[in-house]
């Protein structure tokens, strides 16, 4: 993309124009008007430097106060701001590319003045793998217990893989997109009443969401009665899900899995939402083998639980007794906290718009820390991860580790 150079030329008055004239018109440097932008600059990230993930971008403006200012990514419009501090969040990706970041100021007679770096690729004699890890982070306190610590700064953080404390080389707060799969369990038990209250809670949930964020909506029992695509519009999240039934049986292994392996091929923060009893009956996996998905995804699991009952089941099925029943909804509760996420359990359905609320909630307010590990030979180690932060009484949740594939 070339840079778009801004040039004033003096036009000839006419063929008789004193040549004093126009040698005086010449030594007189051109202002722009006192309403227009002068100048626009990109501070931040340092131009040159390689990129990965989100990262925010910091521009500056002299001169009058722009009508708006654009934020472009690759050549593409990715949002803009009506009003300072003139800083927004940008998800590049993961991949070792170059990227292009441009910056618009447009001021109120619209005359334009742009800013453009470019972030290179990471240059090697070899092909190398650079495996960011990314870490997601809630911090709260423990007293009052869970409320939120949102003035955490990167020194309060340290990060220990394996044992060996890892330099940061990202840091970011607040909101931060995201993209979350909404999986509503929609078998039999949830005929009539719940379903209603359980796609309220969907749609608060969507209704939510920041410009850049997107959602998908998987109603399921013993197979997948209803998808969406991927949106950031609660409406057509929930578009033609008025006469949406509840009927079968229950595979929540099954289509936690999907949820995972459509999430594999998303950018961002990637979230899952699971609203269910946990009471799976018809899953052909296992919780165990889901777990082994989910260890190896960077997703948060959330688990809104429609019960307050005990893991102890009596329930039977085709595929397992009593005793197995207990032991995989305790897989599953077990998977939801090695991803960083939690357990919400609400005794009444119409309580499930409040706990996707705070689901939302404590998104919003989350850290993420990235590192490129020291140690990495993508043997299948597994690598437990430790994160510890300065001032007392902070408890923080994040995920357990990774295996270094």
């Amino acid at each position: 993309m070339k840079r778009v150079l801004a040039a004033a030329f003096i036009a000839a008055a006419g063929r008789f124009l004193l040549p004093s004239l126009l040698e005086a018109q010449a030594a007189t440097p051109l202002r722009p008007p006192a309403s227009a932008v002068s100048e626009v600059a990109i501070v931040s990230p340092p131009a040159d430097t390689p990129a990965f993930g989100t990262i925010e971008v910091a521009a500056e403006v002299r001169g009058a106060a722009p009508r708006k200012v654009e934020f472009w990514f690759n050549g593409i419009k990715v949002g803009d701001l009506s009003r300072p501090p003139w800083k927004f969040t940008i998800d590049t990706g993961e991949e070792n590319i170059q990227r292009r970041l441009r910056v618009v100021a447009i001021d109120a007679a619209g005359q334009r003045r742009e800013a453009e770096i470019v972030l290179p690729a990471v240059q090697v004699d070899d092909e190398l793998d650079l495996p960011l890890q990314q870490l997601y982070i809630t911090a709260t306190r423990d007293e009052p217990a869970g409320a939120p610590v949102s003035d955490l700064k990167r020194r309060d953080f340290d990060v220990f893989d394996m044992g060996t404390k890892q330099e940061l080389v990202t840091f970011e707060h607040g909101d931060i997109p995201l993209t979350a799969a909404l999986l509503i369990d929609s078998s039999w038990s949830m005929h009539g009443p719940p379903l209603r209250s359980a796609l309220a809670g969907a749609h608060s949930f969507a209704a939510g969401m920041a410009e850049l964020d997107e959602a998908m909506l998987l109603l399921f029992s013993d197979r997948v009665l209803y998808h969406t695509p991927w949106t950031a519009d609660p409406e057509e999240l929930l578009a033609g899900l008025d006469d949406a039934e509840a009927l079968g049986g229950s595979a929540v292994n099954d289509h936690l899995f999907l949820a995972l392996q459509l999430l594999e091929k998303r950018q961002g923060r990637r979230v899952v939402v699971l609203l269910s009893d946990g009471v799976d009956v018809e899953s052909l996996l296992a919780a165990a083998q889901v777990n082994e998905i989910a260890v190896r995804s960077q997703a948060l699991i959330y688990w809104i639980r429609a019960s307050a009952e005990p893991f102890d089941l009596l329930q039977r099925s085709a595929w397992r007794n009593v005793v197995e029943h207990s032991a995989e909804i305790r897989q599953l509760a077990a998977t939801v906290e090695a991803s960083g996420g939690r357990r919400i359990d609400i005794q009444r359905y119409e309580d499930a718009e409040g706990a996707f609320q705070q689901i939302l909630t404590e998104l919003r307010q989350q850290y993420v820390l990235g590192y490129y590990p020291k140690r990495t030979r993508h043997d299948g180690e597994w690598h437990p991860i430790r994160v510890e932060v300065e001032p007392r009484g902070v408890l923080l949740r994040t995920r357990e580790g990774y295996f270094d594939d």
